[in-house]
């Protein structure tokens, strides 16, 4: 996995990696979920980082972008599903 992307402002998401060799990309929770998602491409990562590092809602780009758009399982965590 590449280095990680920590968020500071973001209310919901703590940490983003990503393997642009097998396009993973990871994304733990504040509540301590894991999700690992398939098949993102390495540009989707590249205008992830930038929209973190420019200080954009990490929650809002992820709700647009990621969730429901790739295949995705659950790494580790609680139980309870992300928002």
């Amino acid at each position: 996995m590449a280095k990680p992307v920590f968020t500071t402002k973001s209310s919901t998401i703590h940490r983003v990696e990503y393997n642009e060799k097998e396009k993973l990309m990871e994304i733990e929770f504040r509540s301590g979920n894991v999700y690992r998602y398939y098949n993102v491409p390495p540009r989707m990562w590249k205008i992830f980082q930038l929209y973190i590092e420019c200080e954009g809602s990490a929650g809002s780009f992820f709700n647009e972008y990621i969730k429901n758009q790739f295949t995705s399982e659950k790494i580790t965590g609680s139980h309870q599903p992300e928002d």
